[in-house]
């Protein structure tokens, strides 16, 4: 895969200064939230996935490890609304806004359902810098069988999921 896992450092350095400049206007912070938005969304390396539910890995399963309709991302330590709001409550230097961005946009792969109840089954971990669903450069993820179908296969052999 050509595309990034993480963004340099030339990217998050624009993106830091874009911020400034979001953050010095007089923008509301509706204006403000969609902006960073814009900036930070829609790359390969944002909305990482770092964990995946026992249940997306059997719905997975059960369509022949096949990308499976219902499929959803949800941020595992604050929404984008509470890190935005954390970011723009005082002006940051460098390392400490691109730790907060940074640390806040891991996410877990879930059911539709587990993303609207909240109520989240066991999980398991996936090391993001093996690249499985990417995000896709707009909604959704990226998703192919011989990828991350192979892999959800053998998190099912290696965890007796069935």
């Amino acid at each position: 895969m050509t595309d990034l896992i993480e963004p340099t450092e030339k990217t998050k350095q624009e993106i830091y200064r874009f911020y400034l400049q979001i953050y010095d206007s007089e923008f509301n912070q509706a204006k403000k939230n969609n902006l960073m938005t814009g900036a930070l969304g829609y790359e390969s390396w944002s909305w990482r996935v770092v964990a995946i539910t026992h249940n997306a890995i059997t719905s997975i399963a059960q369509n022949n490890f096949k990308y499976t309709a219902g499929l959803q991302r949800d941020h595992l330590k604050k929404s984008r609304a509470e890190t935005y709001r954390i970011i723009f409550s005082t002006k940051l230097e460098f390392g400490d806004w691109w730790r907060i961005v940074w640390d806040n946009d891991e996410t877990i792969l879930m059911t539709k359902s587990e993303h609207t109840t909240k109520k989240i089954s066991l999980s398991y971990d996936i090391d993001y810098r093996l690249g499985f669903f990417r995000d896709a450069a707009g909604p959704g993820y990226l998703y192919a069988k011989r990828r991350e179908g192979e892999f959800i296969r053998k998190l099912c052999e290696t965890y007796e999921i069935r």
